[in-house]
């Protein structure tokens, strides 16, 4: 070997490790890559914000408060239940976390959590066949007014116009993580979760 080859043969050796590693790099960011944010129909928060207690009754009679919400990706829905546009709606999302059934860690994690806007007009104990109704998964909240219009209004969601027409993206550790305000795309609401996660 020359004193030529030599000195050519570490500066090969680099150069074939560093393309292995551009090449590994290359594969491995395109393997979990997020899609770009432009790619999102979801209003994401420039911050997420840490949900405020509160204490709710949820489909089964039992308290539901902050903690309630942790371990699961949960979409916060207010309205009432009797609405044509909430029925709309949840029957979207029913359609959103089916289009998850590829992914069922995900879809065992994801859930929709509907609070019910007033006292509802049936007793509580009809809130869970008619929430269930829609999918097993699925939990429905009532409570006192002003415990109600707390919450709501901490997540943007109160204003009447908003009524069963936003879903609030709630992350397992409690975070308010966006506003799902495009309501018609069940596969766009799937693929917008998986940016989440």
């Amino acid at each position: 070997m020359t004193l030529r080859q030599k000195k050519l043969l570490p500066k090969l050796v680099f150069a074939v490790f560093a393309i292995a590693v551009f090449a590994a790099s290359y594969y491995l960011g395109n393997q979990y890559a997020r899609p770009l944010v432009t790619d999102i129909d979801a209003a994401i928060l420039p911050r997420p914000e840490k949900i405020p207690p509160f204490h709710l009754t949820d489909k089964n009679g039992a308290p539901f408060t902050r903690q309630s919400l942790e371990n699961f990706w949960n979409f916060l829905i207010v309205g009432n239940l009797q609405e044509p546009g909430c029925d709309r709606l949840l029957r979207t999302y029913v359609s959103a976390w089916n289009n998850l059934a590829h992914k069922p860690e995900l879809q065992k994690t994801t859930r929709v959590v509907f609070i019910q806007k007033n006292r509802p007009a049936e007793k509580p104990e009809q809130l869970k066949p008619a929430i269930e109704f829609y999918n097993p998964a699925f939990t429905a909240l009532f409570g006192g007014r002003e415990e109600t219009q707390r919450l709501v209004r901490q997540l943007g969601l109160y204003d009447e116009a908003a009524s069963c027409k936003v879903a609030a993206l709630i992350s397992p550790d409690g975070y308010l993580l966006a506003l799902f305000t495009k309501t018609a795309d069940p596969a766009g609401i799937a693929r917008d979760l998986q940016y989440f996660n």
